[in-house]
């Protein structure tokens, strides 16, 4: 079954329920043409009973808002979203622990953070490409080694918490805190700037057709950036609004919403 775009919370025990049917969920027990399985159902069913005679509000998702440690392909993962109303947003936990169980759903009294952890160059897949290289002669694929050692010196000095600043294309993997990014034409000059110490014009016309032809991500000279989630507790009522926030400094701050994943 497809992970709905909106939920039932209960506002009396700030409870929530995928709303696979609209309103139609808490209105019966037993929805015609419904296909949910038999855990889903139960699950349904106990939500509906422990709740019955309270106030319910539905809450849409904001689709864009999913983020999840694992690609959507993982079947146990725990990933969370925004959803709300013209009043509130809700930071809403999904997990999915064992294939045989529902997933279950929770308001979380946080905002989520995402950190950049860590910048990696693609070395092993960077190599490949240079022995399957047709336009290098053997020479300049052995010199090469030179245009690593620029590369991964330029890459020491962008910092995981400005490398916003340091792109201009991103490409954010499904479902995963895993990036890829290509780097702006600046530091791109700078890099090839540092290896006319190393190569002479000929090879730097080769070298700079290469750039041209595997800067922008996923390929190999792209950047792969990990993140983490965190949560950062809120206090009193204010809690139980959730915010997507991006680590721009050491102190936590508000970002531009980073699009990551599906459900």
């Amino acid at each position: 079954m497809k992970i709905t775009n909106k939920f039932v919370r209960c506002t009396t025990c700030n409870q929530v329920i995928p709303n696979y049917q609209g309103y139609e969920l808490i209105q019966a027990e037993s929805l015609p043409g419904v296909e949910w399985s038999d855990a889903d159902r139960a699950s349904v069913r106990e939500f509906l009973r422990t709740h019955f005679g309270h106030t319910m509000e539905e809450l849409l998702v904001e689709e864009e808002s999913w983020v999840s440690e694992k690609p959507s392909y993982e079947p146990l993962r725990v990933s969370y979203c925004l959803a709300g109303n013209a009043d509130r947003r809700f930071l809403i936990r999904r997990t999915k622990s064992a294939l045989n169980q529902p997933a279950s759903y929770e308001i979380v009294p946080g905002r989520i953070r995402i950190t950049n952890v860590s910048i990696k160059f693609q070395e092993n897949d960077f190599r490949k490409q240079i022995v399957a290289e047709k336009g290098f002669s053997a020479l300049l694929k052995e010199r090469m080694e030179k245009f690593i050692q620029v590369f991964l010196d330029e890459i020491a000095r962008i910092s995981r918490i400005k490398i916003e600043e340091e792109i201009e294309e991103i490409d954010e993997r499904e479902g995963c805190l895993l990036a890829y990014a290509g780097l702006n034409n600046s530091r791109w000059e700078k890099i090839l700037n540092r290896c006319r110490l190393y190569f002479d014009e000929s090879e730097l016309k080769a070298l700079r057709r290469f750039i041209d032809e595997n800067r922008n991500p996923p390929d190999v000279l792209s950047l792969q950036i990990e993140r983490r989630i965190s949560i950062i507790p809120l206090a009193g009522e204010e809690s139980i609004v959730g915010h997507q926030d991006g680590e721009q400094t050491e102190d936590e701050m508000e970002a531009p919403r980073i699009s990551l994943s599906k459900k």
